[in-house]
């Protein structure tokens, strides 16, 4: 008795540890091997497979009448009649075994098929058979029959990578096409190439295809689906026609995206957990935004093709979430000319001036400077350094604010020798810079390369007032069986890097920076051009970074070749704010207008600048700004396009 006992408990659970593999068809969760991403509002994004595997999870409501009643007639036509394993066609395939004299009939019903599938493997012997047949009755024990053919139809492979009837009928009848919607010829055809995906290849055998879709409208008419007329009106359809193969669907909205948030995952949950897939992980990313961005980059491309510009990225997320709302990665994943499937947001590269924020925030915590400080704009030799601008120009003396607005490097070079360049790389390296930083005053104008992830980041402590939120893109993950592996707090925590008044101060002074440079966007922004300069009115890299309360922005433009390296544009910090950055920023929603409040506590200089309390008696501008000769704005007196850029 006690033997019979304990082999019924190791029967019920072999049972339960096989099954484990198959999800609950009552939840949202990804398909088995492959890792489904979502957006912030539960759309698709993309799939994530290293199989190649392509799906579109459907509800059996979602799939309609014909496709479900199609596959029953090709592959089980007695499905919700019998049990778990059809006697009546396990005799029919035996007797064609032997008649033929090798295993060639299937026999299995759809719940055969789907343990096969799911959880077996296609290998075929008599214990196999019997292990099969125990997990088809364990398999009916668990789920309903319609369950069951959900499962099934999720997962069948119907050829070209298309796994499940979702994404077969967009394979075959374009990405359009909506699978509740499909003819009963249309139906038939794809039920019909379940059999021999890769022997009934319409692309290659049509005829054989075809001869398939006969048999199935045949059997449809057996099951009482169609009668005989609607079987022959169907078909007459030109099926043929429609025929083609689309892949497009499978592109997904933010490829590099996907690839970045699977490397979080390994990170996050160990690589065993993640390789076998069956995860759906539900993300941050905004789909419209994400659309704008893809937009504004081509467009910033196409627009600036004459300067060189061949190859472009954004990276945007939420200050005070640190949520990442859009990532383009690449002006053209699929484009092997430009290196498109090399993410550049994650590139290190000289972000040229895009750096001096941080120049300047380290030296007003430190009280080196204030916004009032005349700093200097004339030939000066740093212990063997000769920093220059890129016009070549001097403007004498700036008030510190005027000269992070005008972009002007010496006085900038002045400014981090005040503050120690060590104190300023520890700065930077505390609100998100992880690269490693140079220890010398070319540091200071961006000589040290960064990624533009790593550039939003630090933004995003500016932007969100001195307090760093690290930057996610992952708010859930869902297993197979509907457990939650993992969720991000709805409040994520941060730390404050940066004071409160400081990081205000620097906004405050680049809030001007869009007007002055002429950007044209509609709406107030926190901005910072930067530019690595190429020589000779070129440059390598052209960026811009931009935030306000509500977003921050980073994005850049250059040249790249296949294999992702660098070659000189003509094209600058600005025109990056003009092209890409304004697109984006001019079709954000209106809900992204907000502005900061004026800090209280701050205390004015006798020219009206905005001091730190305690600074009050540090030199003073008095109210001399320097504005640039040659006139102010973008044009004239300096704008970065008209040199060598302001990273060397």
């Amino acid at each position: 008795m006690v033997a019979v006992v304990l082999f019924g408990t190791g029967v019920t659970a072999y049972a339960a540890w096989m099954l484990r593999g198959l999800p609950d068809p009552s939840q949202d969760v990804a398909l088995s091997r492959t890792i489904i991403v979502y957006d912030r509002s539960g759309k698709v994004i993309g799939e994530h497979d290293p199989e190649g595997r392509y799906h579109v999870a459907l509800t059996l409501a979602q799939m309609g009448k014909n496709g479900p009643a199609a596959t029953l007639a090709a592959e089980d036509r007695d499905f919700y009649k019998h049990g778990p394993i059809s006697f009546t066609s396990l005799a029919r395939a035996l007797i064609g075994d032997i008649s033929s004299g090798h295993a060639a009939e299937g026999g299995s019903t759809i719940t055969q098929q789907l343990v096969k599938i799911e959880l077996l493997g296609p290998q075929k012997s008599l214990s196999r058979k019997v292990r099969e047949a125990f997990l088809a009755w364990s398999l009916e024990q668990r789920y309903s029959k319609d369950q069951i053919l959900t499962l099934y139809l999720n997962r069948v492979y119907y050829g070209h990578g298309a796994y499940g009837l979702g994404s077969a009928a967009k394979t075959y009848f374009g990405a359009a096409t909506d699978p509740a919607q499909l003819s009963p010829a249309k139906a038939a055809f794809l039920a019909g190439l379940l059999n021999a995906p890769s022997a009934d290849d319409p692309f290659l055998h049509y005829d054989r295809a075809r001869a398939r879709e006969i048999y199935v409208l045949k059997g449809m008419v057996d099951t009482g689906v169609l009668n005989q007329g609607e079987a022959d009106q169907a078909a007459q359809e030109p099926v043929s026609k429609e025929l083609k193969l689309d892949l497009s669907f499978r592109e997904s909205a933010a490829p590099h995206f996907i690839d970045y948030v699977v490397a979080q995952l390994e990170q996050q949950l160990g690589a065993e957990t993640v390789h076998p897939g069956g995860l759906a992980v539900y993300t941050t990313l905004d789909s419209a935004l994400q659309a704008e961005a893809v937009a504004a980059v081509a467009g910033g491309v196409a627009g600036l093709t004459g300067r060189g510009v061949n190859h472009g990225d954004l990276l945007a997320a939420r200050p005070s979430t640190g949520e990442i709302l859009a990532w383009v990665g690449s002006a053209d994943y699929q484009s092997g000319s430009i290196g498109g499937q090399y993410d550049v947001v994650l590139a290190e590269r000289q972000p040229g001036s895009s750096f001096k924020p941080y120049v300047y925030a380290a030296a007003l915590r430190d009280h080196k400077i204030t916004l009032a400080t005349p700093l200097h704009d004339v030939p000066t030799d740093f212990g063997g350094y000769r920093p220059s601008d890129y016009d070549n120009r001097y403007q004498g003396t700036l008030c510190a604010r005027a000269a992070l607005v005008y972009s002007r490097n010496i006085p900038l070079v002045e400014a981090a020798r005040a503050e120690g360049i060590g104190n300023v790389i520890d700065l930077a390296h505390q609100m998100g810079i992880r690269s490693d930083l140079k220890p010398n005053l070319q540091t200071a104008i961006g000589g040290s390369e960064v990624t533009l992830f790593d550039n939003t980041q630090g933004y995003q402590v500016f932007a969100n007032q001195g307090l760093k939120v690290p930057l996610q893109g992952i708010r859930k993950v869902v297993d197979r069986s509907g457990n939650t592996l993992f969720e991000a707090p709805r409040k994520p925590s941060g730390k404050q890097v940066l004071g409160t008044a400081e990081a205000y101060l620097v906004t405050d002074t680049l809030k001007d920076y869009q007007n002055y440079w002429q950007l044209g966007w509609n709406r107030q922004m926190a901005s910072k051009t930067g530019t690595n300069g190429g020589g000779a009115g070129t440059s390598t890299d052209a960026w811009i970074m931009a935030y306000n309360p509500d977003i921050v922005v980073g994005a850049w433009l250059g040249h790249t070749g296949p294999d992702g390296a660098n070659s000189t544009i003509s094209a600058f910090g600005e025109n990056v704010g003009q092209t890409v950055m304004r697109t984006f920023v001019d079709d954000l929603p209106a809900a992204y207008r907000d502005w900061y409040r004026r800090l209280s506590g701050l205390v004015q200089s006798r020219a009206g600048k905005l001091l730190l309390p305690g600074t009050e008696t540090m030199p003073s501008c008095n109210g001399f700004d320097g504005k640039p000769k040659g006139g102010g704005g973008g044009g004239g007196g300096g704008g970065e396009e008209h040199g060598h850029g302001d990273g060397d």
